[in-house]
């Protein structure tokens, strides 16, 4: 069987499994259309993100029937591996997580896929028309087509971006089978990472605010902090990472949160490679020595996990950290103290922490 997409022709079992057809995009009009491109295995493994930037190193793309795509991976009986996956409130390292455990033959990582993105803003879309079981449908057939059997790893590690936090939620409803990990950072690691972004990026964090608050009922609740234009630069970014684990919190309380475990930044950079030895147990794979040290090779860990080009480290990132606070410590302070009563008002971190992944250590 075969299905005609533009001017060439694919066979459905490719379509469905081979790894060169990747799941980009889709679109609920005109019956439903999803995106694929067709791409090699080594540039997904290798990309720092799958989004909008990766689509022009693809070789091509095509557009199939979303309901005929659906249909035809609904009928088969191949068992697709269980990926697992990385939430995280940006900043914080997650793109060396990923790039860490790509570097051995149990997982394949997926970084940012933008399919991800595109579900999380349809989810938040104030005119989204969709019954939860249609959305159900949409989620899971989407994530199965991310889950394919890559040749150089055995475990998809789909590694979301941050903008996707609110679909935390429905991989544990919906692919309960999955472990989760999320990475946070505290809250002045937090802001010293903002105040290196260039003006660009910073005047986009409003912006991403307002689309964090549509994510939970912390709005409702706290009405006080939802008109996002009367903040500082600091005092939005403060914000965002109250709003992001104010909602982690509300995820944790939830029935479903057995297979999700946090880790902080500082714990991962402080021992990189005990902390890939528990996060690839979490995982279900148990790391000898020498996948710990390919891992945690200077080749991996020593350049920029989003541009391999540039040297980077945790003593460049102290330094450029110490740099940011001796010019703007006053105001991070300053801004820590404003939104201190909220963070313990809301208990936020003692929950968070007891579920690290350290703490959930395999025999």
């Amino acid at each position: 069987m075969q299905i005609e997409a533009n001017n060439f022709k694919i066979t459905i079992p490719s379509l469905l499994f081979d790894p060169q057809f990747h799941v980009f995009d889709f679109s609920t009009q005109k019956g439903g259309q999803t995106k694929l491109l067709l791409v090699e295995e080594k540039k997904l493994s290798e990309a720092p993100f799958i989004d909008v930037r990766f689509e022009p190193f693809a070789a091509g793309s095509f557009v199939v029937p979303t309901e005929r795509l659906f249909s035809v991976e609904a009928k088969h009986n191949i068992v697709r591996p269980q990926p697992v996956y990385i939430f995280h409130h940006a900043f914080v390292c997650s793109t060396l997580l990923a790039r860490c455990l790509n570097q051995v033959d149990a997982f394949f990582s997926l970084k940012e896929p933008w399919i991800l993105r595109r579900l999380a803003d349809f989810k938040r879309s104030p005119g989204r028309k969709m019954t939860p079981k249609q959305w159900k449908t949409l989620f899971v057939n989407y994530n199965r087509l991310l889950a394919k059997n890559y040749s150089s790893g055995r475990v998809p590690v789909i590694k979301a971006t941050n903008v996707a936090n609110n679909l935390l939620v429905d991989v544990l409803k919906h692919l309960p089978d999955s472990k989760v990990l999320y990475l946070y950072s505290d809250l002045e690691s937090f802001l010293i990472s903002n105040l290196k972004k260039t003006p660009e990026t910073q005047k986009k964090m409003a912006g991403l605010l307002a689309g964090f608050l549509l994510d939970s009922d912390f709005g409702k609740k706290h009405p006080a902090y939802t008109n996002v234009n009367k903040f500082s630069f600091l005092q939005v970014c403060s914000l965002i990472w109250v709003v992001n684990m104010y909602s982690l919190q509300k995820v944790m309380s939830e029935e479903v949160a057995a297979n999700l475990r946090t880790l902080e930044m500082s714990e991962l950079l402080r021992d990189l490679p005990s902390a890939m030895g528990e996060v690839s147990r979490y995982f279900g794979h148990s790391c000898n020595a020498q996948e710990i040290r390919s891992m945690t090779n200077q080749e991996v860990v020593a350049r920029h996990a989003k541009d391999q080009s540039q040297p980077f480290d945790t003593m460049l990132r102290s330094r450029e950290a110490s740099s940011i606070l001796d010019q703007f410590g006053a105001e991070i302070k300053r801004t820590i103290k404003w939104i201190e009563p909220l963070v313990e008002a809301l208990n936020i971190m003692p929950s968070i922490e007891s579920r690290a992944v350290t703490s959930d250590r395999l025999p």
